[in-house]
């Protein structure tokens, strides 16, 4: 069965996984920087290095070797974030979906509020969903507003309320399911 705290637990390891996938970027950057340098400065490091008395030594292998470390592992991390978000969007959408929602919601200012059991925040689910639907958050669908600690209905009636976020939700698993599709 699909819940908000798993999704949350999800999202926070994609995210997780991406700023992984950032630095080993950043170190294969660098890595392949410093390969490239090497033919231009050989000349001068070997016969410096043999000016002095010392042996030259030549870091090409060492260098390609953890190139080849940290495309593996780039590779990794991309392939586990693909299948995290496919896995994000198989549970958003699925008719399984729990969303922890006190029962009761409160009334006032032209609005119906639905808080989240326990005021649990849903931070990551909500930066990913936005991403992945291409809006920002807070998610604004069909005159209800969801964010990451409440929802938010504009109409004043309970039963209309539950009828419009229903409807949103559909929307919402519709659009992630035609996307899951595409990619």
């Amino acid at each position: 069965m699909a819940d908000f705290n798993f999704l949350e637990q999800l999202a926070t390891q994609i995210k997780r996984n991406r700023q992984q996938l950032t630095d080993v970027e950043d170190e294969l950057s660098t890595i392949n920087f410093r390969i490239h340098e090497i033919p231009l400065k050989i000349s001068t490091e070997s016969t410096f290095a043999k000016m002095i008395g010392e042996e030259y030594v030549d870091a090409t292998h060492e260098l390609e070797a953890a190139r080849e470390k940290l495309v593996q592992e780039k590779e990794t991390l991309a392939a586990k974030i693909s299948e995290d978000i496919a896995n994000f969007i198989t549970e958003f959408t699925s008719p399984e979906l729990v969303i922890p929602l006190e029962p009761n919601p409160m009334i006032a200012d032209g609005n119906t509020f639905f808080r989240y059991k326990n005021d649990t925040k849903y931070n990551h689910v909500f930066e990913i969903l936005s991403e992945l639907l291409g809006l920002s958050s807070p998610i604004l669908v069909k005159d209800v507003m969801f964010s990451p600690s409440e929802i938010v209905i504009k109409v004043t009636d309970e039963y209309d309320a539950k009828q419009k976020f229903l409807s949103s939700i559909n929307e919402v698993q519709k659009t992630l399911s035609i996307k899951r599709r595409k990619d």
